[in-house]
Formats: structure tokens, sequence, C-alpha cells
């Protein structure tokens, strides 16, 4: 069963070519629900998966994984999307801003709106730390990106690491040491019980006075009208939000008309079928081998 959210054709041509034998059916045409194995998607009702009496596993197309937290899906493997050309799309995403922030093309926007020619020079990269929240196959490849360019990176994560060039942090206390060395933030994380609400009043608070913020993770770990409050008192600098909590943003949010925030719509990556129907494909091959696939989601950890 196939429910993609875009690219169904590509989607078709390029399982059909991985997976020659297999029928592969679009949901909602689903003619003989014993005869389904795994179930491909984003976002699909728990209660239509207990349709199929053979369903062996779910292969999800999306990088998070919240809507899993729901404890009513049938108890199958559930494998996540950790697509590497994705990752590198909101590591270009991410880097973009760092960038414009840094050299402070908005102030040159601005001064181009009242024909001024006024260089602004800013301080070298190696003096512009980044944190990250949030180091796995997203997080890592913004923090590689933005190491190649000079950029100091610290990240934050649940057990911390040892990636060489890196500084890790762990643990509440390691998230506000790394917010209070950062001169620009980046949020990947992924939304579950821990991350809720995570970067809250108290968090910006922590924030080196001016610095940038992005998020690009999910929206709800963020606690928007906090974010605001920051912004307006200077803790934080900017705000560049590619999630927000309530998907699309209602109009009648604040943070449209913000001064200092920017808004793109769930864009900073998308899932292309182009890399993430093979993968799809060659984790259906593992499992029919009778092999593990992954990246497993594991339901102890929320991702």
């Amino acid at each position: 069963m196939l429910n993609p959210t875009n690219e169904r054709r590509e989607w078709l041509k390029i399982l059909g070519r991985e997976l020659p034998g297999e029928r592969i059916q679009l949901w909602p045409d689903i003619d003989d629900p014993a005869s389904i194995e795994f179930a491909v998607f984003w976002i699909h009702d728990p209660t239509d998966l207990r349709r199929y009496p053979r369903l062996r596993a779910i292969l999800s197309v999306s990088a998070g994984v919240e809507q899993f937290l729901r404890d009513d899906y049938p108890d199958v493997p559930i494998v996540r999307m950790c697509d590497a050309a994705m990752a590198d799309e909101m590591a270009a995403y991410s880097i973009h801003w760092v960038v414009h922030f840094h050299r402070r093309m908005d102030r040159y926007l601005e001064l181009q709106e009242v024909g001024k020619w006024r260089p602004i020079r800013n301080v070298d990269a190696h003096k512009f730390p980044v944190g990250v929240l949030g180091f796995g196959v997203m997080g890592r490849r913004v923090g590689e990106g933005l190491a190649r360019l000079g950029y100091p990176v610290r990240a934050w994560t649940r057990s911390g690491g040892s990636d060489r060039g890196v500084t890790h942090f762990q643990g509440p206390r390691g998230l506000e040491k790394l917010l209070a060395c950062s001169d620009a933030v980046i949020n990947t994380l992924p939304l579950t019980p821990d991350t809720q609400g995570l970067m809250n009043r108290r968090r910006f608070a922590h924030f080196r006075p001016g610095a940038l913020y992005i998020a690009v993770g999910r929206g709800g770990t963020t606690v928007e009208a906090d974010l605001l409050d920051a912004l307006d008192d200077g803790s934080v600098g900017a705000a560049v939000l590619d999630v927000t909590i309530e998907e699309p943003l209602p109009a009648a949010s604040p943070l449209w008309e913000h001064p200092r925030v920017r808004i793109t719509p769930h864009a900073s990556a998308f899932t292309r079928a182009r890399t993430a129907a093979p993968m799809v494909a060659a984790n259906i091959r593992r499992i029919r081998r009778g092999e593990q696939p992954f990246p497993l989601y594991d339901p102890q950890r929320h991702y």
C-alpha cells in the first residue's frame, strides 16, 4: 500500500523498478486488504491500518515521526526515513540563513531600499559559533557544512558525542551552556515528550544577546509566545521559522508581521522520490530476506 504525499507517479515508477514482481496498491483503492504487507506513508489513519491482517511493517516517507507517538498503531516495525539528500537540503537552508545574518544581508537589503552603498565589516566566521540542537542525520549534516565554512560548531544531544571538530553538550545544563556561547542556534530536534516546548522563556533567557534562532525540526519544540517576548526584549536578535506549532501558520499569528522573524512553509527539506523511494524499497527487500530494516523507530525514545 502506498500513500505518498507528492510525486505519486515518480514513486510508482521507482518502486516498480526497484521491486519487480511486487504488487503496489494506491490507497484508498485497496481491493484485497489481506494482501497488504507494507504501508508506505507520511500520515495515515491508524484505524485503517488494522484492516490489513498481514501487515509486516510501516515505512515512513517523512523525517518526522511524531505521528507515531499515538499508541493505536498496529504492533509492527516502523521504519524511519533518513535520507542523506534531505539532510543536504536542510543543511543548505540552515547555512543560508546563518550566512545571511552573519554577513548582514538583512541590513544590506534595508540599505538597498534607500539607495545607500555602505560596506559592513562582519566578524570572521571562526568568531561566530553556531549551536545545533540535535545531532542525528539532519543535525550532523548541518554541522558538517558549517564547519567546512569555518564556523565553530557546538552540538547538543541527549547522550553527547565525540565528532571531531565539534564541541558536544548534553543534558539541561549543557543546553544552557551551548545557548550562552552561540551566535546562532539551529533547532533540528524531533518532537517528543522530552522536546515538547523545550525552547521556552527559560531557554531564550540563556541566549547570547542578539543571537539568531533557526527552527527546522518541529514547531512544537518552540513556545512561540516566549520567542516573541525574547525577540522584543533583545534576548533573541532574529528568528527563522520553517516549522510552527500549527501548520499552515494561521493568518492571525503575530509571527507573520514581526520585523525580525522570517517564515518559510516547512520547506527546508523535501522528501524526493528519486532518493527516498529506493531507500523504502531496500528496506522491503531486507524484511523479505529476514533482515532488520533501518533505521527503526524506537517507541521508548520516541524517534
